[in-house]
């Protein structure tokens, strides 16, 4: 009798995990075994990557101009991305910065000829975050009443590629 059982039970145990590795797969067609699960967690959704990973970095960049837009400061980074360590395996609370800005930078770039009236919320509730994120950060210049945002995507490390310029803001007052 408890030989029967151990079968049973190493037979289901197999089954469960089959199941779940096949579940796994990128292609929803094989999803279809989860409609048996009616509690939505016996059989676990492990799919942890984008189906399209980002493969490029997106900077925010921003400078300092005069009143009548003759002078401008060199270009400067909005935030720079820190140099990962062993302990970001496990702790890495600084990475949420930089998850917002891709967020941000990710809703300014979709849909931009939209008329849907969400999206356009979207994107200037966006902008008024990357802002108003800018203004905190910057230390101010005599001379150079304006502030001006342009969002860069680049392949990173590869260096062959030319960079995007995806947006140049128009002008915006460096205190409001």
């Amino acid at each position: 009798m408890s030989r029967t059982v151990d079968r049973v039970l190493q037979g289901t145990f197999a089954a469960w995990f089959l199941v779940t590795v096949v579940s796994q797969h990128p292609d929803r067609s094989y999803d279809r075994l989860r409609k048996f699960d009616r509690t939505g967690i016996l059989i676990p959704n492990w799919r942890f990557f984008a189906p399209e990973p980002a493969v490029e970095d997106q900077h925010f960049l921003y400078r300092l101009a005069s009143e009548d837009k003759t002078s401008h400061t060199e270009w400067r980074s909005v935030f720079e991305v820190q140099p990962r360590r062993a302990a970001h395996a496990v702790w890495f609370p600084g990475r949420r910065i930089e998850k917002s800005i891709f967020d941000v930078a990710s809703t300014l770039n979709s849909n931009p000829h939209s008329n849907n009236p969400m999206h356009a919320d979207a994107r200037k509730a966006s902008y008024g975050i990357i802002l108003d994120f800018v203004r905190a950060r910057l230390t101010p210049e005599p001379g150079h009443p304006l502030l001006q945002l342009m969002l860069v995507r680049y392949s990173g490390y590869d260096h062959s590629e030319d960079p995007k310029y995806d947006l140049i803001s128009d002008y915006e007052p460096v205190n409001p």
